[in-house]
């Protein structure tokens, strides 16, 4: 069986995460595939192109902040008329792109008639659409779509699924921060890395940048104060360096991800509505970066423009007390988790093996 496979991987180191892990599932299950893989933004009306869609028994869609405002045919080109696509097409763990947690937010987002007969398409070949988060759920079903939650591909690291054990370590030698996408939280960052240098001074501070070094002054700080910088972004190889650490801390989603599928301590400091999507549908704590404002007019693109954008000024005192709470109740809130983890694989397992019967 050949199966056009479509990603949103450029840069971003966790979207190649979310590809590979996306990848691995769909072929632990779908024993005799051939996936052709390609970027999202591939323009299948090309002739060069048209081929592979010819060829192809259907297509996955994997994984990713795919349900944006502008799907089809912006950021999916796939082809101009739909109706002329006689593929079976499946999502696998897609979330939306929300600016923050609030109802409004779920209710209010904006997605354009093209995008909303793309995924109609979707739901009429595989029956849902699968979701990473229950804010994507949410938002899904207000604009009368079946949709599902099955977390997140990236969580999914196949040799510790059957795991729940917290690997909670005894003492904090090493600590890895992922950079904030949003530059308005460098300062924010700053800040974070004088707490951690001052609560656990024999630590050993990484800062990793998901998506290219940006000269700010999370980064000038960090060059001046001896804090060891990487730059993972380009694939999704660097997320190794998590490995060795014993505390995530930081703004990037799969960072966050990634170390909680390695059953490692990482906390999440959310700095938009996908951040909170994660934690939600985990039962983790939400601590985020940002204090209550009014976006309800603004784009999460545009956040960054925003003159009233405020940092949340309790960020420190909300880990340390976190922290706390981890060691005292011995990281049950984790070992839960994990396995909600678990619960929702044999969810998005469920999912994926329709694919079987095209």
């Amino acid at each position: 069986m050949k199966l056009l496979f479509l990603h949103g991987a450029i840069k971003n180191a966790g979207d190649f995460l979310i590809s590979k892990r996306s990848q691995q599932l769909v072929k632990s299950i779908v024993k005799d595939c051939e996936l052709m893989v390609f970027w999202e933004g591939t323009n299948f009306n090309l002739p060069k192109n048209k081929i592979y869609l010819s060829e192809c028994d259907g297509i996955i869609f994997g994984g990713g902040p795919f349900f944006t405002n502008n799907i089809h045919p912006h950021d999916v080109p796939l082809i101009n008329d739909l109706h002329t696509l006689d593929k079976p097409m499946i999502n696998i763990g897609g979330g939306w792109f929300g600016i923050d947690d609030r109802y409004s937010s779920i209710k209010e987002y904006k997605m354009n008639k093209e995008s909303l007969d793309l995924l109609s398409c979707i739901v009429e070949s595989s029956g849902c659409l699968s979701c990473r988060d229950w804010h994507t759920v949410a938002m899904l079903k207000e604009k009368g779509f079946s949709s599902f939650m099955h977390g997140c591909p990236a969580w999914y690291d196949l040799s510790f699924i059957e795991n729940s054990e917290f690997n909670y370590p005894s003492t904090i030698k090493s600590i890895c921060i992922s950079d904030p996408a949003n530059l308005k939280n460098s300062d924010l960052a700053v800040l974070l890395i004088k707490w951690l240098r001052n609560a656990f001074p024999s630590a050993k501070i990484s800062l990793i940048y998901h998506r290219d070094v940006i000269n700010t002054p999370l980064f000038q700080y960090a060059f001046n104060n001896g804090i060891e910088i990487t730059d993972i972004s380009g694939s999704d190889d660097g997320f190794t360096i998590y490995d060795k650490c014993d505390l995530h801390i930081g703004f990037r989603v799969h960072a966050h991800i990634y170390n909680l599928s390695k059953r490692k301590f990482s906390i999440l400091i959310e700095e938009d509505g996908r951040g909170s999507g994660v934690n939600h549908a985990l039962g983790l704590n939400s601590i985020k970066a940002y204090a209550e404002s009014k976006y309800s007019s603004y784009s999460l693109r545009e956040r960054e423009r925003v003159e009233d954008y405020k940092t949340n000024n309790y960020l420190c005192n909300e880990i340390s007390n976190y922290i706390d709470k981890i060691n005292s109740s011995e990281g049950l809130e984790y070992v839960q988790a994990f396995e909600r983890m678990q619960l929702y694989f044999e969810k998005i397992k469920k999912h994926v093996n329709i694919i079987n019967s095209w």
